[in-house]
């Protein structure tokens, strides 16, 4: 009896051996399989984004509204920020105060700003609603038409020579509807930093070429 229980011990020893071993192929197997797996997948994404980076491939620039990397340095006092046109206008026609503001529209957000000066020790601030500084560079570096491109500059001009509108001589370096845009922007305010602002705004909701960055 002995023997026959030495020998049913042997023989389960190496069956637990045996299988443990197995075991082990198996999740090794397994492991391989799920690294080989994984490391398809990461090629099949890459080669997506891969894709779909050199998707545009003619070589045009596509202007995007806060993607400006150069341009002078602007202040603006600001009231708020909206997810839509709709709710900012509404803002406005709320408070009587922004009865000289303009709505700028960037990266798909509308901001409610009263003035843009060039200095920011010229900004005016309000109470109802309180405003506040928001400093941000414009570059029409994207556009194509030479007067948008240094449009930039002369709303920057510190000495804001060009937007006196009284003076009606033409300028070829500025936009064709120059002095009809500052004819309208001289009749909300006679201050030079609320056309500043009108202008601004006008010109950057006709052309998306025109960048701004916070």
């Amino acid at each position: 009896m002995k023997i026959v229980s030495q020998v049913m011990r042997k023989q389960i020893f190496r069956a637990m051996i045996i299988g443990g071993i197995v075991g082990l192929f198996g999740v090794g197997i397994f492991l391989g399989i799920l690294q080989a797996s994984t490391k398809f997948s990461s090629n099949d994404n890459t080669e997506v984004a891969t894709k779909s980076n050199n998707g545009n491939s003619s070589g045009e620039t596509i202007p995007t509204a806060g993607g400006a990397t150069n341009g002078p340095m602007l202040f603006a006092s600001q009231a708020g920020v909206y997810s839509n046109y709709e709710s900012a206008s509404a803002f406005v026609s709320e408070h009587p105060s922004l009865k000289e503001s303009a709505i700028v529209e960037v990266d798909g957000k509308f901001y409610i700003w009263t003035s843009v000066v060039t200095d920011e020790s010229q900004l005016v601030f309000l109470k109802d609603p309180a405003t506040f500084k928001k400093a941000f560079t414009l570059s029409g570096d994207s556009c194509k038409e030479a007067t948008m491109t240094e449009l930039p500059s002369v709303l920057a001009d510190k000495n804001a020579t060009k937007l006196n509108f009284k003076d009606k001589s033409k300028d070829s370096t500025l936009p064709a509807d120059w002095q009809s845009i500052g004819a309208a922007a001289s009749s909300i305010s006679t201050d030079a930093s609320i056309i500043r602002l009108q202008v601004l705004a006008h010109y950057k909701s006709k052309n998306a070429c025109l960048q701004v960055k916070f």
